[in-house]
């Protein structure tokens, strides 16, 4: 990352480690920056999108600003976005010197009625879901999983013990619930809806299925293993950055293109997922929640 002197000299990076360093961030942290940096109408670009026009931003800016001299309007010192490093599920909160965070599908393409969640965490008993909003549509319900997963992961890491392996025993369960009903009944009208939706529904079905193989192999190492911290926080920075993209291109769109009486529907049959009491490992409780949901859409 540059760094800035009182001069307003900068050291360490070229043209290529700035480009590297922006490929790395999250949307959000790139719609944050250009935003920050002027740049309007980044709602609907992807990933790729969003990381060209950041680095033709900052060597646009590297021409233009004077070192020397403040603007107050941004740096005038050309240097690549912050990225910030995650210590806790909630890793995409803004922290100080990194770009504003954005809400979860808050984007013009989004309608109302943004899931608030809560997650129970009694002893024993899988992670249920519950949320408040003004549509008990399936976007309000896989918002609210989000939600869930990143609160099971940060319990996860501050816990130990018995509770450590309920905690992880539900976060497994949630994760497979929510890919599951994504992946049957979700994603298949997103590739229809979506602007490029087989493309990007492609890209989401590839970083699920490297989430799952993640996730069976953390299971198969239990919670006692030297790996097992390791490997959970790799997998929920992964899960993180994948519900963050699944909300900038998918759910908004499926809330504009979607009749809503549709969306209910389809919230109607993934409750019948919810219900099943499912637990063990990763395959034998996607094998039980298929079958749920098979049997909700006949």
């Amino acid at each position: 990352m540059v760094e800035h002197t009182s001069s307003g000299g900068s050291h360490g990076h070229d043209h290529a480690d700035m480009a590297g360093d922006i490929d790395t961030m999250t949307v959000s942290q790139l719609r944050g920056w250009l935003k920050d940096h002027g740049v309007t109408g980044t709602s609907g670009m992807r990933k790729e999108d969003l990381v060209k026009a950041a680095v033709k931003t900052m060597r646009s800016d590297q021409g233009t600003a004077s070192p020397n001299i403040a603007t107050g309007k941004k740096s005038t010192t050309a240097h690549s976005p912050a990225r910030s490093t995650p210590s806790s599920a909630a890793a995409h909160k803004t922290a100080p010197g990194s770009p504003p965070a954005h809400k979860t599908v808050t984007s013009k393409k989004t309608a109302h009625g943004t899931a608030t969640p809560r997650t129970e965490t009694g002893s024993g008993q899988a992670a249920e879901t519950a949320w408040e909003s003004g549509h008990d549509d399936v976007i309000d319900l896989l918002l609210s999983h989000h939600e869930q997963i990143k609160q099971l992961f940060s319990r996860i890491e501050r816990v130990q013990g018995q509770q450590k392996q309920e905690a992880w025993e539900q976060l497994v369960r949630l994760l497979v619930l929510h890919e599951t009903i994504e992946q049957q009944l979700v994603h298949p009208l997103a590739a229809r809806r979506v602007p490029d939706g087989e493309d990007v529904i492609e890209s989401r079905l590839q970083e699920e299925q490297q989430a799952t193989e993640d996730l069976s192999r953390l299971y198969g190492l239990g919670i006692d293993d030297p790996q097992f911290d390791d490997g959970l926080i790799e997998l929920r920075d992964a899960v993180v950055e994948h519900a963050e993209l699944e909300e900038d291109e998918e759910f908004g769109y499926l809330r504009e293109n979607v009749p809503a009486e549709q969306l209910i529907g389809i919230a109607t049959a993934a409750r019948a997922a919810e219900r099943v009491q499912a637990s063990g490992s990763p395959s034998a409780i996607t094998e039980r929640l298929r079958g749920a949901l098979r049997d909700a859409v006949k």
